[in-house]
């Protein structure tokens, strides 16, 4: 089982946010609204192969699970 939580990034996911806005500033530019950001992953890269069965939970959304069959 491999567990991760938002305070692995940069200790909260916001933080990693605020630190693109500051380097956009620093070039002129800015976060503009209906900007995707992809805040950083929580847990280490894991190859899946067949069978692998994944399973999320997020608080306050809910939970999703997969099986990798191909």
């Amino acid at each position: 089982m491999l567990l991760g939580a938002g305070a692995a990034v940069l200790g909260h996911p916001a933080h990693s946010v605020a630190m693109l806005a500051n380097m956009l500033a620093r070039k002129g530019e800015k976060v503009r609204k209906g900007d995707v950001f992809l805040t950083g992953g929580i847990t280490s890269a894991v190859m899946l192969k067949y069978g692998d069965v994944v399973s999320g939970k997020f608080d306050g959304l809910g939970e999703v699970t997969f099986t990798v069959t191909e």
